[in-house]
């Protein structure tokens, strides 16, 4: 057999983390991924940034909009938004254009929700976060965790990506972590910190999760997508939106399994020679149709799946948000209110890589 071929680890360690953290976030993050692995960070990601009263309001609001009507187009529509903000870094200006579209959005809401964008601590968390995600993943699988190029420059470009968001009422950020230890002390303290329980974080994160499993794993194994989520997931998270903790043997095992196939991946197969960003430019026209085609059909199908799933559940007798779920038996298609399609309009164009037709 020959050696596979490996140059991603050998670039970043070739580079000045001080000036090129650009090309080594690029490079750690924008190669060797796959629909399964990118949904699956979302889904581990996403509810750590919602765990508070105002944040979970402010994205379930009444019925779950686009988290139950669309959730894998959710989860698309984001993968897009990341891919091209971690292919061009914090500097071009197709970064920032993607990045105001976001603000905007966050200002569209904040007139109906008031003060819920307004927490300068739960931007920098997100950038925090997102800086150590990968290590702290590494580590939770059992894997070596990111080289010292790679903790330099993950942390100065989020902190460059910091510096385009901004909170409610068009207020600059402040309080980034000076660097990477401080990002995962950041993180930890953030997490660690007693929270109330909303009813409607409960309902994002079971839709987040749901979503995965429904997209992955056939009816018969839904348990075991449950019990990989939940054994990789937060517990702080878990707790706060009152997710049922993995069972003690998934615990065990499926970080272990993760850990294994990460290290099979890094030790016997070539890295690939694209970019996840460069695989999605160049499907043809009948690729992405067909692609996106499949993900409008799961979004179709998932509401009534979802609801049949959670409008009972008897940990949340007389919740109004559980309670409100519709009623849809069979597959079902949730029509996009005028207030969505108004809100896609504010950011057409400025959010996503990759465009159905």
């Amino acid at each position: 057999m020959t050696a596979p071929k490996k140059w991603i680890k050998q670039e970043i360690e070739s580079l000045d983390p001080e000036v090129d953290y650009v090309r080594i976030w690029q490079l750690a993050s924008c190669y060797d991924s796959s629909e399964f692995m990118s949904n699956m960070m979302y889904a581990l990601t996403f509810p750590n940034f919602v765990v508070t009263d105002w944040g979970s309001a402010a994205v379930w609001r009444e019925d779950g909009g686009k988290v139950v009507e669309r959730a894998t187009s959710r989860v698309e529509q984001t993968q897009s938004t990341n891919a091209l903000w971690w292919w061009y870094g914090p500097h071009d200006e197709r970064t920032k254009k993607s990045v105001d579209g976001i603000n905007r959005l966050h200002a569209h809401w904040a007139k109906q929700y008031p003060g819920a964008f307004a927490y300068n601590d739960d931007y920098i968390y997100v950038c925090a976060f997102s800086a150590v995600l990968m290590h702290r993943f590494r580590l939770r699988v059992g894997a070596p965790g990111v080289s010292e190029n790679e903790k330099i420059g993950s942390h100065k470009f989020w902190g460059e990506m910091s510096k385009l968001f901004v909170a409610e009422n068009n207020t600059p950020l402040h309080g980034y972590p000076e660097d990477f230890e401080g990002c995962l002390r950041f993180c930890e303290e953030f997490e660690a910190m007693e929270k109330p329980k909303p009813e409607r974080g409960n309902l994002i994160a079971s839709a987040i999760y749901e979503q995965f499993v429904f997209r992955y794993f056939p009816e018969e194994l839904h348990w075991l997508g449950h019990q990989l989520i939940r054994s990789l997931a937060l517990p702080s998270t878990l707790k706060t939106m009152q997710i049922d903790p993995p069972h003690p043997m998934a615990q065990e095992i499926l970080p272990k399994l993760m850990g294994y196939i990460l290290w099979y991946k890094e030790t016997y197969e070539d890295d690939p020679s694209r970019s996840y960003i460069e695989n999605r430019e160049a499907m043809s026209q009948e690729e992405r149709r067909a692609f996106m085609g499949s993900i409008r059909e799961l979004d179709k199908q998932f509401p009534s799946h979802f609801v049949a799933n959670y409008k009972d559940d008897p940990k949340f007798e007389g919740c109004p948000f559980h309670e409100a779920l519709p009623r849809y038996e069979g597959e079902n298609e949730f029509k996009a209110s005028e207030t969505v399609q108004e809100i896609e309009r504010v950011v057409s164009g400025e959010v996503g890589v990759a465009k159905a037709d």
